[in-house]
C-alpha cells in the first residue's frame, strides 16, 4: 500500500507523531512506537523538512534542538494545562473530603459540588497563577 501526502500533511504528521512518541514512549514499552518515529523521520528531508538529520554513529534520525524545542513548546503548554487541571481535581477532592465530615451528600450532590470546588479552584489558579500555593506541615 502506498500513502501520499502533501508537504503540510507530512509536517502535520510528523508532529503527532512526535507528540504521541513523546507520552508513549515514557508510559509503554515503547519499541513500536521508536520504529514508526524513525521511519517517518527517515523521509523528513524529502519532504523538505530541515531539523532531522541522520546519526551514523547511533544509526537514528535525530532531531536538531531548534526542532525539538518547536514541538516541546506545545508538549509543555499541554502539560501546564494537565498540572493545573490536576492540581484543581485533587484540591477540590480535599476539600470536599472535609466538608463531607460534617455534611452528608448524596449521589448528585456530591459531584455537583466537587465541579463547583474544581471550577473555584480553577479560577484562583487563573487569577493567582502559582504564587499562593503552598505545602504545610
Amino acid at each position: 500500500m502506498k500513502i501520499n501526502f502533501t508537504k503540510k500533511q507530512f509536517e502535520t504528521l510528523f508532529k503527532m507523531v512526535q507528540y504521541g512518541y513523546w507520552v508513549a514512549s515514557d508510559t509503554e514499552n515503547n519499541k513500536e512506537f521508536s520504529e514508526v518515529e524513525q521511519y517517518l523521520n527517515s523521509f523528513a528531508k524529502d519532504f523538505g523538512m530541515e531539523g532531522v538529520k541522520y546519526v551514523k554513529e547511533y544509526e537514528i534520525y535525530d532531531l536538531s534542538r531548534e526542532l525539538e524545542d518547536q514541538l516541546h513548546e506545545v508538549i509543555d503548554e499541554y502539560e501546564e494545562g494537565v498540572f493545573r487541571d490536576k492540581l484543581a481535581y485533587h484540591m477540590a477532592r480535599k476539600e470536599f473530603v472535609e466538608e463531607s465530615q460534617n455534611h452528608e451528600y448524596n449521589q448528585e450532590e456530591a459531584f455537583r459540588r466537587i465541579m463547583e470546588l474544581e471550577e473555584k479552584y480553577h479560577m484562583r489558579i487563573e487569577e493567582q497563577g502559582l504564587r499562593k500555593l503552598k505545602l504545610e506541615d
